[in-house]
């Protein structure tokens, strides 16, 4: 594949600040955040990346974001070998690689201009589909039933959401998650999100910058929130911080201090939830 140049304040712009997260985690904490496929499309874009380099707290919780969401994947994999993996709002998000067990489907599902400009960058690879969309519009969930996915319900459909869901209100939320239970039961889905405190702390950034869109989705405690919505959902559960970045030396003490706290006090969370 050729480079593609990604000019100045279009949609691919906005794509490379996570993809160099991403390259950076590798290229600095390769065993904690392995993600050799950023580092393979990342040589395929003709950008400046120091117009998007970041604080390394900030480059550290994409890695980890996404190899909880990648892991949270794997996990139900496990259990169903033949299921569909679907990454909405995936950007230039390449966790097929780090999840792939030979067997399984994976969707990147993001919307149109997204997509189009994910697929100037990244090719599929076998088994793996682009899907462009608006994760609102429920007609997707039957859209992947069909040509040329061929999805089974019965074989397992798990969905992986990094830094999407938070910037909807809570009752659009109510309605997607219903709508998703009722379409993969048997399903599940892993997500981040934030509580009052740390949605509060997260729009003061945007308001004082105006670097980014407002939060609305806050969850303070989700086994309640998702009980409340009904009996569709079950095995609710938040993810402490994983062992293994405790454990090992490559990211710096500080910034396990720091995220350490953040996921304790609910300001970060990582939530998964199967679907009856």
């Amino acid at each position: 594949m050729d480079q593609f140049k990604v000019e100045s304040g279009t949609v691919q712009e906005t794509l490379m600040m996570p993809l160099y997260g991403r390259v950076y985690c590798e290229e600095h904490f390769p065993n904690t955040f392995p993600n050799r496929a950023a580092k393979e499309a990342a040589k395929h874009v003709e950008y400046d990346f120091r117009k998007v380099e970041s604080s390394e707290l900030n480059m550290i919780t994409w890695g980890l974001r996404a190899r909880m969401l990648q892991d949270a994947a794997k996990g139900y994999l496990k259990k169903h070998p033949h299921a569909t993996i679907i990454n909405l709002g995936c950007g230039l998000d390449l966790s097929f690689e780090e999840v792939d067990n030979g067997t399984c489907k994976f969707i990147n599902m993001d919307l149109p201009d997204v997509i189009e400009a994910r697929e100037k960058i990244v090719i599929c690879r076998e088994r793996e589909w682009n899907l462009a969309g608006d994760l609102m519009d429920f007609s997707w969930m039957e859209r992947i039933q069909q040509e040329p996915y061929n999805v089974k319900v019965s074989d397992g459909v798990f969905i992986i959401s990094g830094g999407v869901l938070m910037y909807f209100h809570e009752e659009q939320m109510k309605q997607f998650f219903l709508a998703l239970a009722k379409a993969f039961p048997g399903g599940g889905i892993c997500f981040d999100g934030e509580n009052k405190s740390g949605v509060r702390k997260s729009n003061k950034v945007v308001q004082k910058t105006g670097n980014g869109t407002k939060i609305w989705f806050a969850i303070d405690d989700s086994k309640e929130l998702f009980a409340a919505w009904g009996n569709s959902f079950i095995n609710v559960k938040e993810y402490p911080i994983p062992s293994y970045l405790l454990k090992n030396r490559e990211v710096p003490m500080k910034w396990k201090f720091v995220l350490s706290l953040g996921i304790k006090l609910g300001m970060v969370k990582i939530i998964e939830v199967t679907f009856r």
